[in-house]
């Protein structure tokens, strides 16, 4: 306070008592009432910094961005020398997707305060996020240098490396950070994601299991467990079930009431009917890729489009979908009290999840009730669990009807043809019709994510080669490291010479393509089935065998082929798996002829027919709002 400071020493008592009022309703989690108290602590006294710094972070956490930023801006010009605004002022930049304008935030605050350990951990998050990784990694090794026992410091540093593909070292870090505080439960977390991405979900269950032992409310590891849950063999759907109703029972739904006093109402049938995407997946990511053509497409006299983000990182899917729906909301920075109101002030008519139990998911938000009806798509091809999520969107070839309803806490609602409308990211050419020859030269491939490759996967997959002598595999997007060594030797257990096994690891997006176009056929997993990399497979021409499983993950196959009318291509047994695929190897006009046709056959399929699946999709919409 200067000497011509309006304020005085008990006008600034009072806006003291009037933060400290509002701290305790924000542990208490009322943060609207909080804020009250701090913009009455703001007119109390106008020139008291610390008014304008608790409103900002207030502010922020509602997700009310340019009120925030204007708060710390007030803060930090009655004291520019206020690390702590700099830094919370970084941290709403970052939120937004600002990474430049946090970057020179949280500069600021170090350059006042060097020894700001959160600082220098979000500085190197926001270089990391403006593609400058080798600066966010000098960063983190600094500060572990400086300060060994920083636990965060080596989980972020693993985050980094992890990012890069060097899982090796980014499980040494994450296992330094429980070295240090064994309370970190996101490590343990972490350690269980590389475990699982390798190829060992039964292993990596154990590690889940200790995060939830130190916090049975831990939802990141919660779902990450019910993820890895769907790719073992040595569980039956019903024990899967089982694990998902744990965790419903363990979150049950709240009281679908807001703070004004009203829940999420059901409006009269409206002229446009307000749809709600929610995921953290709006980038170049599988989800986009499905919800693209659909945003496209859909009648925008009849629904009024929103779309949540739980993601600050944005790229030029993001900005496609974007110039695609009529509202676009960021609720990455908000709490979920925060963001539940967001949306219910929106007056959503139908919320859509599009993540279920992968990573960015924001599943509890549906317990608070965002909208009168709520449902589950695309992300995640299991129920979620969640008494709270009214209906799952699926098709009748991954949920047969009057078998799959038991397995599921949703009602399911079963679109016309299949669940995906598929719109090739690229314009790739197909690829020629490969001259190989004898079935000795056959070249197998595989195009999925390593975590989907059960022991059972990789018996049934070393059978054909073994039934085809002189034949060779390629798998593509294998972890390097440890992962590498552990798969290889899976294959020589199953009698696999490694001479006839090449291991790559992911690749951009053109070499991807081109490597399906060089292999004669493509072998899927189970009993988590590709999805994406099923479309990409047939798109170049390339055949592709499916197993019918005993769930929805495991039945995404048969629902693509079903819908090409490619029953020929559908095993329903492993016999039968190992036999299509031997005479696809071994019946060259038989495999040319898919290599000459696929792309035609999926071109004039439901598949990718995206204005007949929009109106089939909407009219779903229309069946769960009862319309």
């Amino acid at each position: 306070m200067t000497a011509t400071d309006p304020d005085n020493g008990k006008s600034i008592a009072v806006s003291q008592r009037l933060i400290e009022s509002g701290h305790r309703l924000e542990d208490a989690g009322d943060i609207l009432a909080a804020l009250g108290k701090y913009e009455q602590a703001v007119a109390a006294s106008p020139s008291f910094m610390r008014s304008y710094l608790n409103l900002g972070n207030a502010l922020q956490r509602l997700g009310r961005t340019p009120e925030a930023v204007a708060a710390l801006g007030a803060a930090l010009r009655i004291d520019p020398s206020c690390a702590p605004c700099h830094f919370n002022l970084g941290n709403v930049y970052s939120a937004t997707g600002d990474f430049a304008a946090a970057e020179r935030e949280y500069r600021s605050a170090l350059a006042l305060d060097p020894k700001m350990v959160d600082a220098v951990i979000a500085l190197a998050n926001a270089l990391e996020s403006q593609q400058r990784p080798l600066e966010a990694e000098q960063q983190l090794r600094e500060l572990l240098a400086a300060a060994p026992g920083c636990a965060p410091a080596a989980y972020n540093l693993g985050r980094l490396l992890r990012a890069r593909d060097e899982f090796d070292s980014a499980e040494a870090m994450f296992r330094a950070c429980i070295d240090v505080d064994p309370t970190f439960i996101s490590a343990y977390t972490a350690i269980g994601d590389l475990i699982r991405n390798a190829g060992r979900s039964k292993d990596a269950e154990q590690w889940y299991r200790k995060a939830l032992a130190l916090d049975p409310l831990a939802q990141e590891a919660w779902s990450a467990m019910l993820l890895s849950l769907n790719n073992r063999d040595d569980l039956s759907a019903q024990d899967v079930l089982a694990e998902h109703l744990r965790f419903g029972a363990v979150f049950p739904p709240r009281p679908p009431v807001s703070h004004d006093g009203h829940g999420a109402q059901r409006r009269p049938a409206p002229t446009r009917i307000r749809v709600g995407y929610l995921s953290g997946d709006f980038i170049q990511h599988p989800v986009a890729l499905f919800l693209r053509p659909v945003l496209m497409h859909h009648d925008r006299t009849r629904f009024e489009l929103f779309c949540y983000s739980n993601n600050a990182r944005e790229d030029s899917m993001t900005r496609d979908l974007r110039s695609r729906v009529d509202h676009w909301r960021s609720i990455a920075a908000q709490d979920d009290t925060a963001a539940a109101r967001t949306i219910r002030d929106d007056g959503i008519d139908i919320l859509i999840d599009l993540s279920g139990h992968s990573a960015r998911s924001r599943l509890l938000l549906f317990n608070q009730r965002c909208a009168p009806v709520q449902a589950t798509w695309l992300g995640y091809l299991n129920t979620t669990g969640l008494r709270s999520v009214d209906f799952r969107i699926c098709d009748g070839h991954t949920d047969p009807r009057e078998t799959s309803e038991s397995f599921n806490t949703e009602t399911l609602l079963r679109l016309p043809d299949s669940q995906w409308c598929y719109l090739p990211v690229v314009d790739v050419p197909s690829a020629p019709v490969r001259q190989s020859g004898s079935p000795e030269r056959i070249v197998f491939g595989s195009f999925n994510h390593a975590s989907k490759m059960s022991d059972r996967c990789i018996d049934r997959w070393c059978r054909v080669l073994r039934a085809v002598p002189g034949s060779v595999i390629r798998v593509f997007a294998v972890p390097p490291g440890q992962a590498t060594t552990a798969l290889r030797q899976r294959f020589e257990r199953n009698g696999i010479d490694g001479g006839r096994v090449t291991l790559h690891p992911r690749t951009g997006i053109d070499a991807y393509f081109a490597a399906i176009g060089d292999v004669d056929i493509a072998l899927d997993t189970f009993p988590y089935n590709g999805g994406t990399t099923t479309f990409d497979v047939l798109w170049m021409q390339t055949p592709l065998v499916a197993l019918a499983g005993d769930r929805p993950a495991a039945r995404s196959g048969v629902s693509i082929l079903s819908s090409l009318a490619l029953s020929e291509l559908i095993a329903s047994t492993d016999d039968d798996y190992v036999a299509i695929n031997v005479r696809l190897a071994t019946e060259g006009s038989w495999r040319a002829a898919f290599r000459t046709t696929l792309r035609a056959r999926m071109q004039a399929s439901p598949l990718m027919d995206a204005v007949r699946f929009t109106r089939g999709y909407e009219d779903g919409l229309r069946r769960m709002l009862g319309w």
